[in-house]
């Protein structure tokens, strides 16, 4: 189903076309959606330089799959993203290497598998009723704010079997502190050696002083005796793995925590924002959502069973993630000289993958910069490499399940209670500085169905 008038969401303007990299780098720190130039939407290889070193910009697919899949191990992780992130995931999942990493996933593959999905969608239906509870239609609503809550509330149920309480606020407002002033790289990041003393690396250092203390109260408050046969949630598997033989509180189980928490509500929090945002801008889409949402069991003993069977609030979820995707890109160097779709790049060179690039190149979608969620409904799967929301090849987001879990019902019982309508009609445009955020949280007004 399309509307009458598709709706094409506002977009920040692109770089110059005759931009170089130290143009790229510094515009990475105000806004990712504004730090390419156009060609990147064509071109499957752009080569620059910047600070000496090589930066290439890699948004085709070919170029995707080789540096993700098929040549992964000619690349590594940025040593920038791991600087700017270990304020607040130390050396966890998301930036860890080699045996660390792999020992890493592997502990925590099993709360992951499709097995835990009725479990899982059952914790998700209990909070979407907690929160939609919760939500005013009196007056306007910040559903920016009110998704976070939700997001948070769900990792921390789902995961660690915990009442986030007097938590979420503080974890809320941490995680804002870091996202929007101190995890944005700098000119800096890239100069100067590791260790070197800064002002930036005094803050970061403060924060992670702060961060790893809460995230300890939060330990402290999740360790309770459990059923000694078999692991409860994530936690106890991490304990297991992680933690020290008298089940103490190690750095390795702090990092792995807080990446849980960060990573666990970041990623849906920004696509329920997003698509409440678009839905309000697209009553058709609404409506369809709220019809298939309306005689389904969304409570939390059916939700698992439900789910299948939200196509269309499924097809919205996966176009929202297409047009603005939480990890909006990623980062890697290479380990030493290799080949990449016909160019010769030199031993540590920065490489950025902006996959909301790739989701928008108009040789592989149609009216790409349209939302149609039709695309996900009654047709093939997009070519693998195409849509790489939570990533591609052995680093793929190892909770992309549970994410589109929480999406999907979060977003059917939102609709199944409520309809939207957007009370600030200024137009909000992506951010991308870690994650994907808006500009400004618009208003929305909420009407009971």
């Amino acid at each position: 189903m399309l509307d009458s008038s598709p709706l094409v969401p506002p977009m920040p303007p692109l770089l110059s076309e005759g931009a170089g990299g130290l143009r790229v780098l510094a515009a990475l720190r105000r806004n990712g959606y504004s730090a390419f130039p156009p060609r990147c939407l064509t071109e499957p290889v752009v080569s620059l330089r910047a600070l000496g070193r090589p930066l290439v910009l890699a948004a085709g697919p070919e170029s995707m799959q080789a540096i993700l899949a098929s040549d992964a191990g000619h690349y590594r992780r940025m040593r920038v993203g791991q600087r700017v992130l270990s304020p607040i995931v130390g050396r966890g999942l998301l930036v860890s290497e080699g045996d660390t990493w792999r020992r890493q996933r592997r502990a925590m593959a099993p709360a992951f598998t499709p097995r835990t999905v009725p479990v899982l969608a059952g914790h998700i239906a209990a909070c979407a009723e907690r929160g939609c509870r919760g939500l005013d239609t009196d007056r306007p609503v910040d559903l920016f704010s009110a998704m976070r809550r939700l997001a948070l509330d769900v990792a921390a149920v789902s995961m660690f079997s915990l009442d986030i309480g007097t938590f979420d606020q503080p974890l809320r407002d941490s995680v804002t502190r870091f996202m929007t002033g101190i995890g944005t790289p700098r000119p800096s990041d890239f100069l100067l050696p590791p260790g070197t003393p800064t002002l930036l690396g005094w803050r970061r250092a403060r924060f992670r002083r702060q961060w790893v203390a809460l995230i300890g109260q939060i330990i402290a408050a999740r360790r309770t005796p459990g059923p000694a046969e078999a692991p409860r949630d994530l936690f106890d598997l991490m304990q297991s793995a992680f933690g020290d033989q008298d089940g103490g509180t190690t750095s390795e189980l702090i990092d792995e925590v807080a990446t849980m928490i960060v990573a666990g509500h970041e990623t849906t929090a920004s696509v329920l924002f997003w698509a409440c945002l678009l839905l309000a801008q697209s009553p058709r889409w609404q409506d369809e959502v709220a019809r298939e949402a309306r005689d389904k069991d969304l409570t939390p003993d059916g939700a698992a069973t439900s789910l299948p069977a939200l196509h269309a609030t499924t097809a919205v979820v996966r176009e929202t993630l297409r047009l603005y995707p939480p990890a909006f890109m990623s980062g890697r160097e290479t380990v030493g000289e290799t080949e990449l779709c016909g160019h010769t790049l030199p031993g540590n060179a920065m490489v950025l993958l902006p996959f909301w690039m790739l989701h928008r190149n108009p040789a592989l979608w149609h009216a790409p910069a349209q939302f149609d969620p039709q695309r996900f409904l009654d047709r093939p799967d997009p070519p693998r490499f195409t849509f790489l929301p939570f990533g591609a090849g052995p680093h793929v987001c190892i909770g992309a399940q549970l994410a589109m879990t929480e999406a999907v019902l979060v977003l059917a019982r939102l609709l199944q209670d409520f309809a939207l309508t957007l009370a600030d009609h200024r137009p909000v445009l992506p951010v991308g500085v870690l994650s994907t955020r808006p500009d400004h949280a618009p208003a929305f007004r909420l009407r009971r169905r």
